[in-house]
């Protein structure tokens, strides 16, 4: 294993988030050193390069290079070229949620290769992994671009989302976030946690937005280099951070359970995650099982019977059901 120190972003004015610790390391061999343990502990760990090692970094830029070619006029797919981060130059706020949405598609299926090989790559963890269907296409443009508004129910995708913990809305308290930049992150595009708040159980009003007055301890901001992974658990404090810098912020995000997923009583919907020993073979429709089996997915069931006779399909859903977040 071949480690750096822990790795802190640049010092900001009095009012900017503080820099966050965040434990790089390096992937070693055909390993990923990632105690996720240690990541439910509060943890953030990035691993340097990790969608390269995976070989996926250029795929999934071409990609997008070519929902992009979909969407705009030829003269300006030209103008946008390699420079995605400058997407929103040659793009408007309709057209980016275009070409996001078209991404939501077309990257789904190596997105969930990429997290099966992550799952196989790191190193033993003492516990069987569950992996989440959900897929976050989170392109998110510099706010002053978006002064002529942007559509609702993309908190998070397109624009900011406020301090929250993921099992507000739908995944398990033993969920990990992993966090894939796709371009650089900045300070002043990327996510802000609070450390000081994790495991404190910070309250909401019932719609997902923190109750005021309550301790959270001060902001915390990352950088990660084009390729890197990071690590964190879902349950952490954190916000999206209102993008004022001159480029366009391109993540996406998977995650995956430690164990069986344990949901917490009063979250707002359900999403499962499947064992990957079933995917891919004739087993592959009970994959879910283990998730379907607790008491979040029966509570899922007994809210989606009366709506349409049957429960939704394993965790293939976009933005409005599967995890609202960064």
């Amino acid at each position: 294993m071949n480690e750096r120190p822990d790795r802190t972003c640049a010092p900001g004015g009095p009012q900017a988030p503080r820099p966050a610790p965040v434990h790089t390391v390096t992937p070693a061999g055909h390993g990923i050193p990632v105690s996720l343990r240690h990541v439910l502990r509060g943890a953030l760990v990035a691993v340097e390069g990790g969608l390269r090692r995976a070989g996926a970094l250029e795929e999934i830029r071409c990609e997008t290079g070519r929902a992009v070619a979909r969407t705009l006029p030829g003269a300006a797919t030209a103008r946008v070229g390699d420079s995605l981060e400058r997407l929103h130059l040659h793009a408007d706020t309709e057209q980016i949620t275009a070409i996001r949405t078209d991404l939501e598609t077309r990257l789904r299926p190596l997105a969930e290769a990429v997290l099966r090989d992550i799952a196989r790559a790191l190193e033993p963890q003492g516990a069987r992994l569950y992996l989440g269907g959900h897929l976050g296409i989170r392109v998110m443009p510099p706010q002053r671009s978006l002064a002529g508004g942007a559509p609702s129910g993309l908190e998070g995708f397109l624009t900011p989302r406020d301090a929250h913990v993921d099992s507000w809305f739908n995944t398990a308290v033993n969920s990990v976030n992993l966090w894939m930049a796709v371009g650089p992150v900045r300070r002043g595009n990327g996510l802000v946690f609070y450390p000081d708040a994790y495991h404190r159980r910070p309250r909401h009003d019932g719609r997902h937005t923190l109750v005021p007055g309550q301790h959270t301890g001060p902001p915390m901001d990352i950088e990660l280099a084009a390729g890197d992974i990071l690590f964190f658990a879902g349950d952490h404090l954190h916000a999206s951070q209102p993008n004022t810098t001159d480029e366009t912020r391109f993540v996406i995000t998977k995650r995956l359970c430690l164990g069986p997923p344990r949901y917490p009583r009063h979250a707002t919907g359900w999403v499962p995650y499947e064992d990957p020993r079933l995917l891919g073979g004739p087993l592959e429709p009970l994959a879910a099982l283990r998730s379907r089996l607790t008491a979040g997915g029966v509570r899922d069931l007994l809210r989606a019977w009366p709506r349409r006779g049957l429960p939704r399909r394993s965790g293939r859903s976009g933005p409005a059901a599967a995890g609202r977040a960064r």
